[in-house]
């Protein structure tokens, strides 16, 4: 029981803090962060599945942001 409230608990934290939807893309353009959600998503999905998971989340955000940064104006 432990186990699972933790798990909770780090997950409901992680969604919060780790959430790329605060980052802005309205002036970017929409192929660029097409690309940039993808290799988030698969950033996401590809790392641990236990115990790193947050780092992972903090770290695929930074990179998100990053890619973000660096798109085109519409």
């Amino acid at each position: 029981m432990k186990t699972l409230l933790t798990l909770i608990i780090i997950f409901s934290l992680s969604g919060c803090a780790y959430s790329i939807s605060d980052i802005n893309t309205a002036n970017s353009d929409p192929v660029c962060v097409r690309e940039c959600a993808a290799t988030y998503s698969s950033c996401v999905s590809g790392g641990p599945q236990i115990g790193a998971k947050t780092e992972t989340l903090r770290a695929c955000r930074e990179s998100y942001s990053v890619c973000i940064s660096t798109c085109p104006p519409k």
